[in-house]
């Protein structure tokens, strides 16, 4: 195929879409679930998809198709039930009333189809799944679109095939949760950080502020806000991080009071309500030293397995080699404050999730390949054909381990 195709946007974009397109019928045929306890087959999770004759037909004819392993994350329900029944009684004493952005998008999507057919939660779910399906995507491409501006084409190719057929896609794209929607946040986020740099003008400042604000409300990844508040610290634009600050909280005030002015609905945030994350940090004088001693002193190790296990190593160890191979003159601090801003983040939920230190994708893969390019240009003076050789089967085993029924080996998806 000539390269110049390569550098074509229609075929940049039908490429990554059918890539895409290609994981996700993968992850049906051969998926990825948690444990079995709170990960549930559509049949015994969701009964209700029995209920209804057209929930009936679809399942007659694409449930065949799907792995006898497929189960559904146990967070599906609620948000397939408020996207359904999108609407103040749903929401009231929901433990999702502070992430509505993904039931909404679903259920806004469904209202071209509710003059014409009855929405069924199978609807609801196969609209869920379209919604992750347009997330990945947009969220590749912009990546894509990133990290050929700052690195190169080849980079960005590798870096948005590792991205697709990652464990985190793999395991999450047939799954209908927010995650893909907070991976599209992360790609936006930093999208809209590199353009706003580039030329900085007031009305992006506004603009990409409210918007990340937006995406927030669909998962409270708020590793994204200390990092853009570090580097508006280490630019010493604290005026410019001081106005980001406040718009960006602009969507959840505005929701806040929808809630609790209009709806009159009580609002709590389930995590930390029944979870207790970030309470520890109140008790930090309080509570018994020993308990402190032992959350302190795994804060590092937790957060080096998240991003080992997150990744499946082999990335995590390229990137240390590539990172300094970046072409920029800040990236000890874009590199280093991203790991600290998910490690932050963990700290003051005393957790750390897999899925979330994955979130980190931008900085990793990207110098994950430029590690690739250098140890393959380091082999050449050996033999010329190690260099091509090592270089498939780097990428070769990053894809393959990302591909495999992981759960089999560890928790991946523990929640």
């Amino acid at each position: 195929m000539p390269y110049y195709l390569f550098q074509k946007k229609w075929f940049i974009a039908f490429s990554l879409v059918f890539l895409i397109f290609l994981q996700l019928i993968y992850g049906f045929i051969f998926p990825t679930s948690g444990r079995a306890d709170t990960w549930q087959p559509i049949s015994a999770y969701l009964p209700k998809f029995h209920g209804d004759t057209s929930d009936g037909f679809i399942l007659g004819k694409v449930y065949p198709l799907v792995s006898k392993d497929y189960r559904l994350n146990s967070d599906s329900g609620d948000y397939l039930e408020l996207a359904k029944n999108f609407n103040s009684e749903m929401f009231r004493g929901h433990i999702y009333i502070n992430r509505p952005l993904y039931p909404f998008l679903i259920s806004l999507a469904s209202l071209p189809l509710r003059p014409f057919i009855n929405i069924s939660y199978g609807i609801i779910f196969a609209l869920a799944i379209l919604i992750n399906f347009i997330a990945i995507s947009l969220a590749v491409f912009l990546f894509f679109k990133l990290i050929r501006e700052i690195f190169s084409l080849k980079v960005a190719w590798l870096s948005s095939v590792l991205l697709i057929f990652s464990p985190f896609t793999h395991s999450l794209l047939n799954q209908p949760i927010v995650e893909m929607l907070t991976a599209l946040m992360v790609a936006v986020s930093c999208y809209c950080l590199y353009d706003y740099v580039k030329k900085p003008t007031p009305f992006k400042l506004a603009a990409y502020s409210l918007i990340i604000g937006v995406f927030l409300l669909g998962k409270m990844f708020y590793a994204v806000t200390f990092f853009f508040l570090l580097l508006a610290v280490y630019s010493r634009r604290f005026k410019e991080g001081a106005v980001f600050f406040a718009l960006h909280l602009v969507p959840f005030i505005l929701w806040y009071l929808w809630v609790t002015q209009v709806w009159h609905i009580s609002y709590y945030v389930n995590e930390v309500q029944n979870w207790q994350m970030g309470v520890w940090l109140f008790d930090f004088f309080r509570g018994s030293w020993p308990s402190t001693a032992k959350i302190l002193l795994s804060l590092i190790p937790n957060f080096m397995e998240a991003l080992i296990y997150g990744f499946m190593l082999v990335p995590v160890i390229l990137s240390l080699i590539g990172f300094r191979y970046m072409p920029m003159k800040s990236k000890n601090m874009l590199y280093f404050g991203s790991l600290f801003s998910v490690f932050s983040l963990g700290f003051i939920m005393n957790l750390y999730l897999y899925r979330h230190a994955f979130l980190l994708f931008p900085i990793i893969y990207p110098t994950a390949v430029l590690g690739v390019e250098k140890i393959a240009g380091s082999l050449k003076k050996y033999h010329r054909w190690l260099s091509p050789v090592f270089y498939a089967a780097m990428i070769g085993l990053m894809i393959f381990v990302s591909q495999i029924d992981i759960q089999r080996i560890f928790n991946y998806l523990k929640s």
